[in-house]
């Protein structure tokens, strides 16, 4: 697992929004350091890592007593509006089925007013998981369980308590029962005790002498509505057969019925109305042929000598025009012809004149009809024209056609009323139908009547019937209960005995490996290489003893206060080694309050080991320039963090100086 990336808005001393980049890009380079001064923001960055990735049970600084919403509200940048909000935001990835996947979580909270509001999302792969949001307090558990959330998010400066008897017992417990799953063993036998005292408080049955009585009561009800519920079955039978009988005489009678016109008989009105408006549609398609024939449908008979006399007109017209315009030609020539010739005009030349204007004037002659007998201007045939006649004649063709149509519904219409019979003659069957169907209605309403009881009647049988097996049930159920609690009470004493064998058992099966993890890291750390030869862990009680050369037990109150410390840390460092899990280790205030020489063996043999990512949070009389040029070749990134007065936040910058 490696956290790749944290965002931080408006939360505690970080307002605005702050990007930081965890990713060292470098297998060798496993060491992110953080350098700044007490107050500037790094136990606060380490609270929004767990705040991000816990929530309401992150082990976040200063929370103390207060509530999950309270907290969240004291987050929120004392510079900005609480509506505002501050918000988290966590990228990692880790392997899964030997795939590479990434996750981001994003807490985001403001205060409505009244409340504080939280939301969250979680992205799998860059695409929003809803279920993985829903559900991500135990997904986060598969990734860095909280129960050893611990062994690798700690503050230097408070782990010395651990070193202590007592403290080093607890963290120890805590850690190999999480690492060994044996928190759900210990989590079910305090179950089975829990199950088990709630069988002890129960009394002991006793059979109920009037059972026997009441069963027998019971039976008798239930015969008496079964003998009750056989009855109506008879009757809803026979108005079943009832009903089957008369509609089959409503069939046959409705049959002879419509043999006998019946049907047309019904419809007459309809008929009536139909031959009414065949009627109606007939006398409006004759009234627009009539129409027709007043406007110049009849000339269509003479559309020939209309479009003869049209052009004789046209002829007419166009040779009066010509007529008027052949005097003035003549009279423009003449003078045309005798200006020439007074100009001097070569012969040869007035007579190629004289011939072309000869030749125009006979042209526009011969264009003259010979005679002019209609003098009627071509105007007076507006509307007269071929096209007007087309349209006419489809329109005429047309109503032809449906008045042609109409007529024969109409003698439809006609033939169909004549053929309705007499209300006498169909009387006698309405009658009959209408008796039948009285009668009908009346074997429905008993059928519905019957119905309503036997279904009232079986949800009588089925409560009786419930009620005598529960009568039947309790007679035997305090003595089964009894005997049933009796053998709860024999297996549970068995499962907690096996629990605990068992339990014992992947103690004692991993206790002396974790005791060399711890040793081991003990003494890479302790500048004192002979002090410790053996650590030993009690079984039971988890207590840690440490052991000199001479297996002497070594008091936790003769080390020293950074030998304490290397101690904690020693404890930490085996219980994370013997999890087996890539975790990030984050550290703040890593080197606390030793002196140079523990100060040395942490840096050179912890921190570039302790974990493939380690975020180091460190003020700059901790990991000085002389410690910072032994960590040169192990660091990957490096940051400053430094509070800016005139923005009222502080600011993470590269470069740890």
């Amino acid at each position: 697992m490696i956290f790749e990336q944290l965002i931080i808005h408006n939360f505690g001393i970080y307002k605005g929004r702050h990007i930081i980049d965890l990713n060292s890009k470098s297998e060798r380079k496993p060491i992110i350091l953080f350098g700044g001064l007490n107050g500037g923001g790094k136990t606060t960055f380490l609270d929004a890592l767990q705040l991000t990735l816990y929530g309401k049970f992150a082990r976040c600084s200063n929370r103390g007593n207060l509530s999950y919403h309270d907290y969240l509200g004291q987050t929120i940048n004392r510079h900005i509006s609480p509506e505002e909000g501050a918000a988290l935001e966590l990228k990692f990835s880790t392997y899964i089925d030997g795939e590479l996947n990434t996750f981001q979580v994003k807490r985001y909270w403001r205060s409505t007013g009244k409340a504080i509001k939280e939301d969250m999302e979680v992205t799998h792969n860059q695409v929003v998981d809803p279920v993985m949001t829903e559900q991500w307090y135990e997904y986060v558990n598969e990734f860095l369980p909280l129960s050893i959330s611990g062994l690798f998010f700690f503050d230097g400066e408070k782990i010395e308590a651990l070193a202590d008897p007592e403290g080093s017992a607890a963290l120890i417990r805590t850690g190999i029962t999480s690492l060994l799953g044996l928190d759900i063993v210990d989590k079910l036998g305090t179950d089975l005790s829990a199950l088990l005292r709630a069988g002890l408080k129960k009394e002991k049955a006793r059979p109920n002498n009037d059972d026997a009585a009441a069963v027998t009561e019971q039976e008798n009800k239930l015969a008496e509505l079964k003998i009750r519920n056989e009855g109506l079955l008879q009757d809803i039978s026979s108005t079943s057969s009832q009903i089957d009988s008369l509609n089959a005489c409503i069939k046959g009678v409705r049959s002879s019925y419509r043999q006998a016109g019946g049907d047309l008989y019904d419809q007459r009105e309809v008929l009536e109305n139909n031959l009414a408006s065949i009627q109606s549609d007939l006398e409006q398609k004759e009234s627009s042929l009539r129409k027709r024939a007043e406007e110049i449908a009849p000339l269509g008979l003479v559309r020939d000598l209309l479009q003869q006399t049209y052009q004789q007109a046209m002829a007419e017209e166009e040779g009066f025009e010509t007529k008027l315009l052949l005097d003035k030609l003549q009279q423009r020539d003449t003078e045309l012809i005798t200006y020439m010739q007074q100009s001097g005009t070569a012969k040869q030349t007035l007579d190629l004149l004289k011939a072309k204007l000869a030749a125009d004037i006979e042209q526009r002659q011969a264009k003259i009809p010979d005679s002019f007998y209609l003098n009627i201007p071509v105007s007076a045939f507006d509307g007269l024209t071929g096209s007007a006649f087309d349209e006419v004649d489809s329109a005429t063709t047309k109503l032809c056609n449906e008045t042609s149509e109409l007529k024969e519904k109409l003698l439809n219409a006609e033939r169909q009323i004549a053929s309705i019979p007499e209300g006498a003659t169909l009387q006698s069957y309405q009658q009959q139908i209408a008796e039948y169907e009285e009668l009908l209605l009346q074997e429905k309403a008993k059928h519905s009547i019957f119905t309503d009881q036997i279904n009232k009647l079986t949800n009588q049988i089925d409560t009786a019937e419930i009620r005598l097996a529960n009568i039947k049930l309790n007679s035997n159920s305090n003595i089964f209960e009894a005997e049933l609690q009796e053998r709860i009470g024999n297996n549970i004493g068995s499962v907690q005995n096996i629990l605990a064998r068992f339990h014992r058992a992947m103690v004692e099966k991993h206790i002396k490996h974790l005791e060399s993890l711890i040793l081991e890291s003990f003494i890479s750390l302790l500048r004192k290489g002979d002090l410790i030869k053996k650590i030993t862990i009690d079984l039971e009680t988890f207590k840690l003893t440490l052991l000199d050369s001479e297996m002497n037990v070594i008091p936790p109150s003769r080390l020293s206060a950074g030998e304490r410390q290397i101690l904690a840390i020693s404890i930490l460092w085996g219980l994370a080694k013997a999890s087996g899990r890539p975790l990030p280790s984050i550290i703040d205030t890593p080197l606390g309050r030793l002196d140079s020489r523990h100060r040395q063996q942490l840096v050179n043999n912890y921190f570039p080991n302790a974990s493939h990512q380690l975020i180091l949070l460190s003020t700059d009389q901790e990991i000085d320039q002389a410690y910072h040029d032994d960590l040169k070749e192990y660091i990957g990134k490096e940051y400053h963090i430094q509070y800016n007065e005139s923005q009222q936040t502080s600011i993470i910058t590269e470069g740890y100086f």
